[in-house]
């Protein structure tokens, strides 16, 4: 039997936050729970299976229980170890079976400016007793869940006219899931069993823009938010939308938005 995403409660069981940690204090490890990481500021790798990327603000990591994960601190870290149980909306444990929906690896939250109230209310919890504590933190933790299940319901700001096709309503989920890594648009065409050419055409087509005209409109979407709404630098905002470094950010945010992002930065910042 499979749950709707927003039918899976977390219940959090252990809390720790890390602060500008430069090594984690294990190269891997593997759990008997699940685990996510939650980062807060800078940035490190990691190896769940067969996902691999780098993860940084915004970015939640899940690992599944008993599965190794394997991570190495890129520049220091702070975020929040969370690890959990799930049950369902009427208090019941939910069958390890009923988990197929869980993400594993890497999700990017798009409503930072919420996620950072989050935060902030989970750290605030640190000056009540642990009881009072872990019941506060697993309300923040399902109001985060709850910002990741609305967003897969439903497309992004930058989406394109909605495609009655399930090859390309499928490609559309991909490329938002990879859009924040490391993109490589021949993995998703083979993943869809189609060539990069067919999946170029099709996607044209049916949405009327091709897939790294997408992309580049989900990580300026991203980027905007960042620039709005954090102090990160643009090197540390480049990290969080997929690109190299914040020289190539900034040139393609000058050619798609007619302004650079410091410019923009200055005229919306909240």
């Amino acid at each position: 039997m499979s749950f709707p995403l927003c039918g899976h409660i977390p219940r959090l069981t252990y809390f720790r936050h890390v602060v500008r940690r430069e090594q984690f204090f294990q190269y891997e490890s593997v759990q008997s729970e699940w685990l996510v990481f939650a980062v807060e500021d800078g940035s490190f790798y990691y190896e769940i299976d067969n996902h691999r990327a780098t993860a940084s603000f915004g970015d939640l990591v899940f690992c599944p229980p008993g599965v190794v994960f394997r991570r190495v601190v890129i520049s220091p870290v702070t975020l929040f170890v969370l690890r959990m149980g799930w049950g369902d909306d009427q208090g019941n444990e939910l069958d390890p079976l009923c988990l197929d929906r869980i993400p594993v690896g890497k999700v990017s939250l798009r409503n930072t400016e919420k996620l950072m109230d989050d935060y902030a209310a989970m750290k605030h919890h640190n000056f009540l007793d642990e009881r009072w504590s872990m019941i506060g933190r697993s309300h923040y933790l399902h109001h985060i869940w709850l910002m990741y299940c609305e967003q897969e319901e439903q497309l992004p700001t930058a989406e394109p006219p909605r495609s009655s096709d399930p090859l390309m309503q499928k490609a559309t989920k991909l490329i938002q899931a990879h859009a924040f890594e490391r993109f490589s648009l021949n993995a998703i065409a083979v993943s869809l069993g189609v060539s990069r050419v067919q999946l170029c055409q099709k996607f044209h087509a049916e949405l009327g823009t091709t897939p790294i005209k997408y992309v580049t409109a989900l990580r300026i979407e991203k980027a905007k938010k960042l620039l709005a709404e954090t102090n990160l630098t643009l090197d540390q905002i480049s990290e969080c939308c997929g690109y190299q470094n914040g020289f190539y950010l900034s040139r393609v945010f000058k050619n798609n938005c007619r302004m650079t992002p410091k410019q923009y930065r200055l005229e919306h910042r909240l």
